[in-house]
């Protein structure tokens, strides 16, 4: 018998509980940024993974702020990879 598979949405959702929480122990995005934010997700075998990034007019120029991958089989959920260097300013 084939194992369920969770579907994108509910991946993506959770993906962004999991962003949100992340996000909490880090310096807030600048307002400026957020407005640009959009969150994007690729597909290697069973797993999805969600990167949220500050977009760019060109798509190579798009800076990842957070990355977390998700087993679309499980629901399991790898630790949520933070880049503040993306929008701390010093």
């Amino acid at each position: 018998m084939a194992a369920m598979k969770i579907s994108s949405d509910r991946l993506e959702e959770k993906a962004r509980l999991l962003t949100r929480e992340a996000l909490r122990h880090h310096p807030p995005i600048p307002e400026d940024l957020r407005a640009r934010l959009t969150l994007g997700m690729s597909v290697e075998g069973r797993f999805r993974t969600f990167s949220l990034y500050i977009a760019s007019e060109r798509p190579e120029d798009a800076i990842i702020v957070t990355q977390v991958s998700l087993d679309r089989e499980t629901g399991e959920a790898s630790a949520v990879e933070v880049f503040p260097s993306a929008w701390v300013r010093t």
